[in-house]
């Protein structure tokens, strides 16, 4: 276990199970309590205690990490706060982005533990924020790569990354009710201070970024499907066109292909060329009047390079 004195307040930074008998010696019975409730959570949880004024307390867990691929990976923490101390168990700063010298540092200008959980909480963000600019740029290939090579494989690349973007949007989500709960438990004298305002517009950051993305990969779902529902209308009306086309042929062919005794057309001179002329003709007018109806279309025209409907 970690004890850091800073200023009027302490931190305690808790690592196993055996640490916490120390701060029950230090801070009384309730902290075993908090300690029974939370320990074995594997999800996010807030609690707040109010009743007495100026002993107010907020305890819970957070998910501050979590493995984008994998359900089960991810990293949780687990906290406590009064007036008088913060608590943490279960916190590990492996940021990959910065540095946790900038973290003790904050910690040590911190007036109140309230504002010493912000800053845990606004570097925590502050490393959530390097995963959305990364994603950021992955999201702007994918919407050059609908133009330019679209197919199933890019709309399954669509739907992976609007899965992630909901994963980072459900991480950060429990952030933004902490900040809530800090200010319903402790006051508008906890929420004065420079690092609490800091922490909140990173959050408000972070979570109008998700939400923005999520709009543009909304707008690429609606894109795809419009442009899988007119290539599904294009493929319908081709196939109808040709059926239509080939009713003379096969009417024709099935008329002059029965076995009838008496059918004067075999004693034709020129009953082949004539029967030819007849489905040549019959099928060039089916056509003209299926262009003339507008039908036709541009289904006989070719694709054109880096068009979506031609």
């Amino acid at each position: 276990m970690n004890k850091y004195h800073l200023q009027d307040w302490e931190w305690y930074k808790l690592t196993n199970e055996n640490d916490i008998y120390e701060v029950i010696l230090d801070k009384g019975y309730d902290i075993k309590k908090w300690f029974k409730e939370v320990k074995d959570k594997k999800s996010n949880y807030i609690q707040m205690e109010t009743k007495v004024v100026g002993k107010e307390t907020l305890s819970g867990s957070l998910i501050y990490n979590r493995e984008v691929e994998k359900k089960d990976v991810y990293e949780i923490f687990h906290f406590y706060l009064s007036e008088d101390c913060l608590i943490t168990y279960d916190y590990h700063d492996n940021s990959l982005h910065t540095d946790s010298n900038n973290l003790y540092e904050g910690m040590m200008r911190a007036a109140t533990p309230v504002e010493g959980f912000m800053i845990i909480i606004g570097h925590i963000m502050t490393e959530l924020l390097y995963h959305i600019d990364a994603y950021e740029k992955r999201l702007e290939g994918l919407i050059w790569d609908l133009k330019e090579r679209n197919s199933i494989k890019t709309l399954d690349k669509v739907y992976q990354s609007r899965h992630e973007i909901l994963i980072w949007k459900n991480v950060m989500i429990p952030f933004l009710e902490i900040k809530f709960a800090i200010e319903e438990a402790f006051g508008d004298s906890a929420v004065k201070g420079r690092e609490y305002k800091r922490s909140s517009i990173r959050i408000e950051r972070g979570l109008t970024l998700v939400s923005e993305y999520e709009k543009e990969l909304n707008n690429l779902v609606n894109f795809e499907e419009v442009v899988s529902q007119h290539r599904g209308n294009e493929i319908m009306k081709t196939l109808t066109v040709f059926t239509t086309l080939c009713t003379p042929i096969m009417a024709w062919g099935a008329l002059w292909g029965m076995n009838f005794k008496f059918m004067p057309e075999l004693d034709w001179k020129f009953g082949y060329v004539l029967s030819l002329g007849i489905i040549i003709g019959s099928t060039v007018a089916v056509f003209f009047y299926l262009k003339s109806r507008g039908w036709m279309g541009d289904l006989l025209k070719p694709r054109k390079k880096n068009s979506f409907f031609r």
